[in-house]
This record gives C-alpha cells, structure tokens and sequence, in this order.
C-alpha cells in the first residue's frame, strides 16, 4: 500500500470526505478507506498524471460515489419538526423547557450542517422570554456619584436615565439576530430539502 498518494488522488480523497459528511462516521471511514485502497493497488510508484486523471475518471465524481453508498431513503422534507424547533428557540416558552425542546428538535433534524445547530443555539440562549426579562436592566441606566457633605460625611446622589447608544445597539442585536438566525435557519432547511 502507497504511504504517499499522489496529490491529485490526496485531494480527491479529500473531496470525497467532504462529500460524505452526512454519512455516519463509520460508514464514511469504511468508504474512505475502500476508496484509498483502490487508489494505492490502481497506481503503482512512478504514476503519472495521466495515470492518476485516468483512475480517477473511473471512480466518477466524489458526490456520486456518496450517493451510491447512501441507501435511498427518500427525500427529506422541511417539516413540522423543522418549524417547531425554530419556534421554540425563538420564544423560549414555556421558559427553559420550550427552549430545550426547541434545541433538541435542531439537533435532531438532519436538515441543518453542525455549524448551523450550533448558531441555533448560540445566537440567544432562552429565546424571547429570557431577552425579555434582560431587556430592562439594559434600558435602564442608573449613575451614582459621591459628594462631600461636610469632613465627616458623604451623601450619594442617584439617577435613573434611558438608555445608552451601546444599549440601543445591544437591544437591537437581541431582538433581531434571533429572528434573522431563524429566518435564516428555515431557508437553509428548504434548499436542503431541495436538494435531497
């Protein structure tokens, strides 16, 4: 066996593991496997590009050998799984377990990529019902400053203002990057039951 393939085999095989990423972590290590074994016994040292552009037209594309190696279960559909996930991490509610109901339908859907779970969970952990109880301490913006009375004693003069630019903009963000993440999360689930 070839400790060393030639590059263009390399990064066909690195194709054919991105290709393959939806396959269980077994199926896809057996099926890389298999693929570099044909590759090693099909091209002997000395190998020229030709040799390996030959080969490699034999395989056929990396998306059609993971296609081959799926067993056809139909196509995926955005659903109701889809919508309630969305749904639920958006409001949160009921508090906590809404939430956590919505988090365990994204991970569930194999409609969505790993990175676009984690932004479902990461862009406002709670949803809706914990922005709303953070809202206030951010609206409110409260100074507090110390004046000499006299030698021996202080008084604090306190106020209540509105809210600062950088709270405005930290408003902003929690109440809209949760719903641009969603509508973002259900478009990339119909492309993706599009294609399957």
């Amino acid at each position: 066996m070839n400790t060393t393939l030639h590059p263009l085999a390399d990064q066909y095989l690195h194709q054919l593991e991105r290709a393959a990423q939806r396959m269980p972590r077994a199926d896809r290590n057996e099926l890389l496997a298999e693929i570099r074994s044909h590759l090693d016994a099909g091209l002997p040292p000395g190998s020229t590009e030709g040799d390996v552009r030959n080969l490699l037209a034999e395989l056929g594309p990396p998306e059609d050998i993971v296609a081959a190696a799926v067993p056809d279960r139909g196509p995926r559909r955005r659903g109701a799984r889809e919508i309630f996930a969305l749904l639920l991490l958006l409001t949160g509610l009921p508090p906590v377990i809404g939430w956590l109901a919505g988090v365990g339908l994204l991970l569930w859907s194999p409609l969505w990529t790993a990175r676009q779970k984690v932004l479902g969970i990461l862009v406002w952990p709670g949803g809706y019902v914990v922005a709303a109880g953070a809202l206030p301490l951010l609206a409110i913006r409260r100074s507090c400053s110390v004046t000499p009375a006299g030698a021996s004693d202080a008084a604090a003069a306190c106020t209540t203002a509105g809210a600062s630019a950088w709270s405005v903009v930290a408003i902003v963000l929690i109440l809209v990057a949760p719903l641009l993440v969603a509508v973002y999360l259900y478009r990339a689930a119909g492309r993706q039951s599009d294609v399957t």
